[in-house]
């Protein structure tokens, strides 16, 4: 072997032992000899690789530590740059988007929300409108990007499909689009199922007393997807399809007639028909019969007669849902998300049917992040591409 390409390999591998120890005590400051005893790495070593990373903007001076003693200067402390690298992130759901532009350790430096759209080319528009006047606000170019759609994508042929919510993805390829609008290469952008970004959305944000190993996330909205995490990692399926929920068979139709499925029962939209079926069935409710899904669960929960019988039927079908995942799956924990999903009294009413259907049901919980999951899941998916490239890039350039 090369002595230099042996040299040069040592030196990558060293300066990733360092990057990863600042990551880690983000957002605490750390001296050289912190690093060193931290890292292993020689107190030369760590001083040639942190005037480096120093040099290219990765690291700087932070601040000037405590004196360990009456002689000499304090320590100097050094932190990673939060702008030395900006990801994109954006989540394209049925009916708004959100996209924005987050630093080194994912904090959003800008963030904006807007109208999906009536269908998926209208939505890349306004997406690209909108990435533009964000890269010009801030002056700085992205180094990384994930999106979240509304379907399954298919990673080999950069296409959406099965998007029932959004049509119109027949032609588009949005990783290679995305790659233009930035000016970056493919392989710096990730596409990925809105719902999958949500599950590791969740799992970037669990506390630390929680378990990150298996749960699954639901998200209840216009439409039900679904997402299983497994041992810390998203678990895709044979085709990348896997955690289709809402597409679910609840019951086998009559000769004729077309199939029912947990979507067709359970989302925003199916929810907003059933009540209004109810009224008309005479079930009382002191609500409109258009009335919002939100005002349906809180009659619900006051005790309405139409309300109750909406959310009983609506229940029952996502506690079967949820009790055939478990049978399969057995996550420890299911996550809710969307507009309705992240209701409390939908998921008290879920708990409450699924006891009776699984004998040890998981923790069921509503996500912390809200309808801001997915967002979070993109922000993390691309700081995972620009970690992989960091210390490369920074140190590679550089000359000893």
């Amino acid at each position: 072997m090369d002595d230099r390409a042996h040299s040069g390999g040592l030196r990558l591998l060293s300066g990733q032992r360092i990057a990863d120890a600042m990551f880690a005590a983000h957002p605490r400051q750390m001296s050289r000899a912190g690093i060193a005893r931290t890292t292993g790495l020689s107190k030369p070593t760590v001083s040639a690789l942190m005037a480096d990373m120093t040099s290219a903007g990765l690291v700087r001076v932070a601040s000037e530590g405590q004196r360990t003693g009456s002689i000499g200067r304090p320590a100097a402390l050094y932190e990673l740059v939060p702008t030395a690298r900006q990801v994109l992130a954006a989540d394209i759901g049925a009916t708004k988007m959100l996209v924005g532009v987050g630093d080194l350790f994912g904090n959003l430096i800008v963030e904006r929300e807007m109208e999906t759209g009536p269908d998926a080319p209208t939505a890349f528009e306004r997406l690209g409108r909108s990435i533009s006047a964000m890269l010009d606000a801030i002056d700085e170019p992205c180094s990384a990007a994930c999106i979240g759609v509304p379907g399954i994508y298919r990673t080999s042929s950069d296409r959406v499909e099965q998007a029932l919510n959004l049509p119109g993805f027949d032609g588009l390829a949005p990783r290679a689009w995305l790659a233009e609008q930035l000016g970056v290469p493919a392989d710096r952008v990730h596409v990925d199922n809105d719902v999958n970004l949500a599950a590791l959305g969740e799992l970037a944000h669990l506390d630390d007393d929680q378990p990150g190993g298996d749960f699954a996330a639901i998200s209840i909205g216009t439409g039900i997807g679904g997402a299983i995490v497994v041992d810390g990692e998203l678990y895709r399926g044979g085709t990348e399809s896997a955690g289709e929920l809402g597409s679910v068979l609840l019951a086998h139709p009559e000769p004729g007639e077309p199939p029912i499925t947990l979507e067709d029962v359970a989302s925003a939209p199916s929810i907003r028909k059933l009540f209004g079926r109810a009224i008309e069935e005479g079930y009382d409710s002191g609500l409109a019969p258009s009335s919002d899904v939100p005002d349906i669960l809180a009659a619900a929960e006051a005790n309405d007669a139409a309300a109750r019988h909406v959310l009983h039927k609506v229940a029952e079908s996502m506690a079967l849902a949820v009790s055939h995942l478990c049978l399969i799956a057995d996550p420890a924990r299911v996550v809710f998300g969307g507009g309705v999903g992240v209701n409390p009294v939908f998921v008290d009413a879920v708990r409450e049917r699924l006891e009776g259907l699984v004998g040890a049901p998981p923790e069921l919980a509503a996500s912390s992040l809200g309808r801001r999951a997915a967002l979070a899941g993109a922000v993390s998916m691309s700081l995972r591409i620009v970690h992989e490239t960091l210390v490369p890039e920074v140190l590679g350039d550089q000359r000893r």
